[in-house]
């Protein structure tokens, strides 16, 4: 049985849970919200957290959400009952498994959303640890072509997703906000150029870079060679494309993943299971100059570039291929 910690006194959250509380397959413990900290922070048990941000003003609610997200003990959900969070999606980045708002708690909570959500980080036994054959995730595949011509705004497509941030040097932290600021204007420039001609969009920003979106004709071999590039050739363009003196990197993570298409700057309400891997592998998975690509990505890999990758740990039961670095001397 499933232990979830429900922090909420909303009676339309609780009427939402209703059906769950009397399901064998969860235990949920109703806990007053303002409690949070203190019942978080003395428990070592293997739980789920639910928390309903309605019962906090907009600062309150900003200072819970920096809190929560930083929590590495257990996973949770954000409860939004008036919808007062504008980008909801950003949850995910920062590793929600769920976000409930208005129009969800309109009806009753179903078991098998509350199973994936608290499923969406679950642990991995022994055996897939230690698995290196590829897994392919079982997603309808829905070409979205060589362009954008046929991507309509509202429907639902296959992309290759690329998540790629430039690893930020201790020495630019330093310098303050606006150089870092200045840094990111070369790094869009310069990645810009690079997709342009693969019909590649910069759909969302993170702090440091983004979430690409390239259309998918059932290959991604032209963005993984590009990706390539940019680390065999990080000397040349940290010369060529940036002004500091020293060698740039960036991490970048890669896959193959279904999402509804809305233009840039409108994408908050987007829930998308593959969206939220992409993060989730980008952010959490990928390390500092460093390249990753999926289990399903990896047959795209040119045959005489395979030798330059490699299985590594895997993260969210996927097969994660690494390429292998050159070496600088």
């Amino acid at each position: 049985m499933i232990d979830i910690y429900l922090f909420s006194k909303n009676n339309k959250v609780l009427s939402f849970f209703k059906k769950i509380r009397k399901s064998k397959s969860f235990s949920i413990i109703i806990y007053n919200p303002s409690n949070y900290k203190t019942i978080l922070r003395n428990t070592n048990q293997d739980i789920f957290v639910y928390i309903d941000i309605s019962s906090f003003n907009i600062s309150e609610q900003k200072k819970l959400i920096n809190y929560i997200t930083r929590q590495k003990r257990f996973d949770f959900g954000i409860i939004d009952p008036h919808n007062n969070l504008s980008d909801p999606a950003e949850l995910f980045y920062r590793g929600a498994s769920d976000y409930i708002g208005k129009s969800l708690l309109m009806n009753e909570a179903k078991a098998g959303r509350i199973k994936n959500a608290v499923n969406f980080y679950a642990t991995e036994d022994v055996e897939d640890q230690i698995s290196t054959s590829p897994v392919f995730d079982d997603i309808p595949t829905m070409l979205s072509g060589h362009n954008w011509d046929k991507i309509e705004v509202g429907n639902e497509y296959t992309f290759c997703m690329l998540h790629i941030e430039i690893d930020i040097l201790s020495e630019w932290e330093k310098s303050g906000k606006s150089h870092i600021e200045e840094v990111l204007n070369f790094f869009y420039s310069h990645i810009n150029r690079i997709i342009k001609p693969l019909n590649g969009k910069l759909w969302m920003k993170t702090d440091f870079g983004g979430l690409i979106l390239f259309p998918y004709d059932g290959s991604c071999t032209p963005i993984i060679i590009e990706c390539i590039k940019l680390v065999m050739n990080r000397i040349i363009f940290s010369a060529e494309e940036y002004t500091y003196n020293t060698i740039l990197t960036y991490r970048m993570a890669l896959d193959i993943g279904n999402t509804k298409y809305l233009t840039s700057g409108n994408t908050g309400n987007i829930i998308s299971d593959s969206v939220n891997f992409i993060f989730h592998f980008g952010k959490q998975y990928a390390e500092p100059g460093n390249f990753y690509l999926t289990g399903r990505v990896k047959e795209d890999i040119p045959p005489g570039l395979l030798d330059y990758f490699y299985t590594t740990d895997r993260f969210q039961d996927r097969t994660i291929y690494k390429m292998k670095l050159p070496i600088l001397k």
